[in-house]
């Protein structure tokens, strides 16, 4: 499922660990792959679940495709309950809105 995040909750899946218990969960996701900086091109990388004292204790795949002013993100259902991908407004802080795709 491809997915575009607007509004106040964030437009971009954060690229650094979010701190745990944020989001409306107990393990956060976030993206350690490349952002693809050209338009129309695509990456593809990880998302990092944060848990305790690992940032990554789980993680899946997803792509990022450059649509010039904004991102979409192809994404799945994350490995295991209580897992959520955060947002963020580019700049700004990590918001507390989340999102969990159905397959």
């Amino acid at each position: 499922m491809w997915v575009r995040f607007v509004g106040v909750g964030g437009t971009q899946i954060p690229t650094s660990p979010v701190p745990v218990s944020r989001c409306t969960t107990d393990a956060t996701g976030w993206y350690s792959g490349q952002i693809p900086t050209t338009v129309d091109t695509t990456t593809s990388g990880t998302v990092c679940y944060n848990w305790v004292s690992n940032n990554c204790h789980w993680n899946n795949s997803i792509s990022v495709t450059n649509c010039g002013s904004y991102y979409v993100y192809q994404l799945c259902a994350p490995p295991a309950c209580e897992l959520r991908y955060c947002t963020s407004i580019p700049g700004d802080s990590i918001t507390d809105t989340t999102i969990t795709p159905i397959e």
